[in-house]
Formats: structure tokens, C-alpha cells, sequence
């Protein structure tokens, strides 16, 4: 059994079903969900004793995701999903700041900001859902201060160059903002490289950890400009920080990096599954992962053409990602259905997600059953 027939025996899902929407979410892994009972079985059996232990396991997964993306271990804040930390971001920039997103965005890219007072300019992509550069730098203007994208976009799968557009926002001044709910554990990012001023991911989806935890990056230097409108008792510093004691608790200074976003008590077992799930990935490799998804990809492509079936997102390899689309007849979909294959299916196309789990064989069965 090779390396990637090892993985894909830790995921039960693909013993069910062929497994090909990743991009709404993704299965947990035998080894995590076994972890999981660990967990709760400790917590079942020392309730708030295992605070300490898992306070020390927090903090280095905290450091885990800093050295993925080439930041520091207090550039990082814990959330739930994407769209609590865009929220969490809304309302400390002036109103009159203007943002540039993506049309093919998710909602979470512009409904917060737009609700804000923001003025949001939507860069268009073209007939077949490229976004160029050259598009993006046309809806800059000297009020455009922000500018928020996708790293892949949910709806196309295309997968923005982040380098390119983290060297136009250093041109610009501007700040950016990256989504990579759909790239996170696929493809690696390096903040400083790309210019990333935050950038926000879940784990539900390729990274395979579950509902309900992720992380966002935020430069110290934004949150000095610009401090949060959000604030409780967990994003502060205290005069005395003993809670034993009865004191003025009015008196306190915000944190001044990226725990200031963590405005409460942990959802420790969630982080923890969150890096247990992360170390899995850390052990396969994310550069491993980012070339096995890619010759699952062309696989697709080459199938897609022998099959006559019309290949959507057959874009330049460097703007191709783990989501690739299909257009597919309704009847199609329906023998793809009888076949147990699990993927969205929407106006005439099939998005087909790919992950570390899936091989060829999926792919063949695709194509055999809409044949």
C-alpha cells in the first residue's frame, strides 16, 4: 500500500462513497475521530483539571499554524469559522475606506462590510472565471484602501496568485485581506512573501478537523493602526489579573496583537482536533499534498477530454485548484447519483473536489458513471 492508499484508508467515507465535495465539507479521519473520545473521555474524568494540559497544547498548536504561514506565534487568534473572524475585523477601519473583493467571492468577502457603511467595488472575472491582475488594478483609486479576496474561489475554483496581489496592494498601500477557506492544508502560504496584512482559514473543509475552529493571521502592525471595535474580557490586559481577588476590573489595556480578537474562553476541544488534524498534515507533507492534488487534476482534465465532457476549469496551471467543474446533463448527475458519487451539482455543473483521500479510481468512476 502506497502513501496516499494509507491515508485514504484513515478516511471511512471513502469506503461508502466516492467522497468528491470537500468543498463543502470535509470527513474527519479515524485517528481524529479516536482522538476526539480521548479528549472527552479526559474531560469526563477530570472536568477542569485538564485546563492546564490543554492550555499548553493550545499554545503550540498556536505556534504550529505560525510556522506554516511564516508568521509569529501572537499573530495568530482562534475562531470558529471565516465569517466570525471577518466580523470580528468589521468596524475598525474608517467607513469611507473603500474595499475591492471578487464577484465570484463568498458573501463573507463584502455582506459584513457592505452592512458597515463600506463602499465595495466587485472586480468581475471573465466568461471562463479568470480574475487577471490587470482587472483588479483597474478598480483601484486613491479611496480604495482595502482589498479582500478569496485565495480560491468557491464557485469556479480559480486560485488567485496571493504574491502577485499582496506586491499590488505594497504598491497601493492598500490592505489585504486573504480568504483561504478553500486552499488552507492544500496549498501553502507564506504571509510575509505575499504581503498578507490577515489572513483567515477554517478546518472543515481540507483540512478535515471538524466543524467549528479555525485561525486568523493579523500583522501587529494593523492592529497598532488599527485597534479592534470588539472587545471583552479575554482580549484584555488587567492591573491585576487574579480573578480571586476582588478589584476594579474597569481598569485594563487591550492586547496588542492577535489574542485581542479572542474575546472568550476557548473552544479548547475544537483547537485541539484542529491540531491534531494539522500535524496529519504536517506528517504528509503540504508540498506532497499540493503536487498529488495537482496530478489528480490533470487526470481529470485528460478524462474530462476523452470523455467529451467540457472541462470548466481548465485554467493556466498556476491558477488551478483542488476545485475543479464539469458542465453534466441532469441525467448525468442522476446515474452519477445511483452511483454513490457525493459532489455538488448546480446549473449544469458538477464541482468535483479534490483532496489527499482521493485517487484516480474516484475520478475513473466519475467518468464511468456519467458515461
Amino acid at each position: 500500500m502506497n502513501k496516499w492508499e494509507t491515508i485514504r484508508a484513515d478516511y471511512p467515507v471513502t469506503n461508502k462513497s466516492t467522497y468528491l465535495f470537500t468543498n463543502g465539507g470535509g470527513p474527519v479521519s479515524t485517528p481524529l475521530a479516536q482522538y476526539a473520545h480521548t479528549l472527552l473521555t479526559e474531560l469526563s474524568e477530570k472536568g477542569r483539571m485538564v485546563m492546564p494540559g490543554w492550555d499548553n497544547q493550545v499554545t503550540a498548536i498556536r505556534q504550529l499554524i505560525a510556522n506554516m504561514i511564516g508568521a509569529a506565534a501572537d499573530d495568530i487568534a482562534f475562531v470558529t469559522n471565516t465569517a466570525h473572524a471577518m466580523t470580528l475585523l468589521q468596524g475598525m477601519f474608517p467607513k469611507h475606506y473603500e474595499i475591492i473583493s471578487m464577484r465570484d467571492d463568498f458573501p463573507t468577502s463584502f455582506v459584513g462590510w457592505l452592512h458597515h457603511g463600506h463602499p465595495v467595488h466587485l472586480v468581475n472575472s471573465d466568461d471562463h472565471g479568470n480574475i487577471s491582475l490587470e482587472a483588479i488594478s483597474q478598480k483601484i483609486t486613491p479611496a480604495t484602501k482595502i482589498l479582500i479576496t478569496s485565495h480560491v474561489m468557491f464557485r469556479t475554483g480559480f486560485r488567485q496568485q496571493l504574491k502577485e496581489i499582496g506586491e499590488l496592494c505594497k504598491k497601493h498601500q492598500l490592505i489585504h485581506i486573504v480568504d483561504a477557506t478553500q486552499s488552507f492544508g492544500v496549498n501553502e502560504i507564506d504571509v510575509q512573501e505575499c504581503n498578507i496584512d490577515v489572513l483567515i482559514f477554517h478546518g472543515y473543509k481540507w483540512v478535515t478537523s471538524g466543524y467549528g475552529s479555525g485561525a486568523m493571521y493579523v500583522s501587529k502592525q494593523l492592529i497598532e493602526k488599527y485597534p479592534p471595535a470588539a472587545l471583552s474580557w479575554y482580549s484584555v490586559n488587567y492591573e491585576q489579573p487574579d480573578f480571586a481577588l476582588v478589584q476594579d476590573y474597569t481598569k485594563f489595556t487591550p492586547k496588542k496583537n492577535a489574542l485581542v480578537f479572542e474575546t472568550g474562553t476557548l473552544p479548547f476541544l475544537n483547537i485541539l482536533l484542529l491540531g491534531y488534524a494539522l500535524q496529519y498534515l504536517q506528517r504528509i507533507g503540504i508540498t506532497d499534498i499540493s503536487v498529488y492534488i495537482q496530478e489528480l487534476v490533470n487526470y481529470l482534465g485528460q478524462q474530462a477530454k476523452a470523455h467529451h465532457t467540457r472541462w470548466l476549469s481548465d485554467y493556466a496551471p498556476e491558477n488551478r485548484s483542488a476545485i475543479q467543474l464539469l458542465e453534466i446533463t441532469p441525467e448525468q448527475y442522476a446515474k452519477a447519483e445511483q452511483a454513490n458519487i457525493m459532489a455538488r451539482y448546480k446549473n449544469n455543473r458538477l464541482t468535483v473536489a479534490l483532496n489527499f483521500y482521493n485517487n484516480k479510481e474516484d475520478i475513473d468512476r466519475l467518468f464511468t458513471a456519467i458515461s
